[in-house]
C-alpha cells in the first residue's frame, strides 16, 4: 500500500454555545468523522470539495464547512507477532 503525500479533511464551524452572548458569536471549529469515529478523510481534492457543496448546501443551521490539506499521512504498522 502506497503512502498518500497529501490528504484533505473537513471542518465543521459551529458557534461557540459558551460565548455567544448578543453579537458576540466565536466560531468553533469542529474536525468531521466517519463512522467509526476516525477523521473523515479525502485522498483527492476533488472528492474533498464535492463533498464540502453537499454539505454546505444541506445545511439548515448555518453552519460552514471547509476542506483542510494535511501533510503526509502515516499509516498505523503493527509488530509482526514470531
Amino acid at each position: 500500500m502506497s503512502r498518500k503525500n497529501e490528504f484533505y479533511i473537513l471542518i465543521k464551524w459551529h458557534y461557540n454555545p459558551t460565548t455567544n452572548t448578543v453579537g458576540k458569536k466565536k466560531n468553533l471549529p469542529v474536525l468531521m468523522l466517519d463512522s467509526k469515529g476516525d477523521p473523515l478523510e479525502f485522498d483527492d481534492p476533488e472528492s474533498a470539495n464535492e463533498f464540502l457543496e453537499i454539505m454546505n448546501i444541506n445545511t439548515n443551521q448555518g453552519f460552514r464547512y471547509e476542506v483542510r490539506k494535511i501533510g503526509k499521512k502515516y499509516l498505523k504498522v503493527n509488530q509482526k507477532e514470531t
